[in-house]
């Protein structure tokens, strides 16, 4: 029926196969990489007062707009950082495609305040840019946060 497919071409292959590594140790692995991640949601601006999580929420969603009166603004990392992926997911539950999805909603209808992309993932381009955009929040591991900036909210592993 099937030329060239035999016994022995199957036992071979199932041989092969079961001695092969798991695909699942790789995964966990790289699942494991992100877990212990804490994050930071920062600012210069020392009169932002400490946020709540639905209220840092809200702000990455696009939702508010301001604090304290004061109109604020995002910075983003580049769609190709590990780090903006385990935030969005951690913070908010979504994939980078989710969020994208759903920002460019919010763009196309104009009810959104959407984040800034910066062209560098590293804390010296963050801090670069805060210092230009005097209302600006960012978001960063916490242990690549420096300790004289206005800390909103610690997003935990565990949350």
């Amino acid at each position: 029926m099937f030329k060239g497919l035999n016994l022995r071409n199957i036992c071979v292959g199932l041989l092969i196969f079961s001695f092969s590594p798991p695909f699942s140790i790789s995964a966990k692995e790289e699942a494991g990489k992100d877990e212990g991640r804490s994050f930071a949601v920062f600012s210069l601006n020392n009169s932002f007062p400490e946020l709540s999580k639905s209220k840092v929420r809200m702000i990455y969603k696009g939702k508010v707009k301001r604090i304290n009166k004061e109109h604020i603004n995002l910075v983003d990392l580049t769609e190709d950082s590990d780090m903006k992926a385990d935030f969005y997911q951690k913070l908010l539950g979504k994939s980078l495609s989710q969020m994208n999805g759903y920002r460019a909603s919010l763009a196309f209808s104009g009810k959104g305040n959407l984040p800034v992309t910066i062209s560098n993932n590293d804390i010296a381009s963050i801090l670069d840019w805060l210092e230009e955009n005097p209302n600006g929040i960012a978001y960063a591991t916490i242990k690549s946060v420096p300790e004289d900036v206005n800390v909103l909210f610690v997003l935990d592993p565990e949350e």
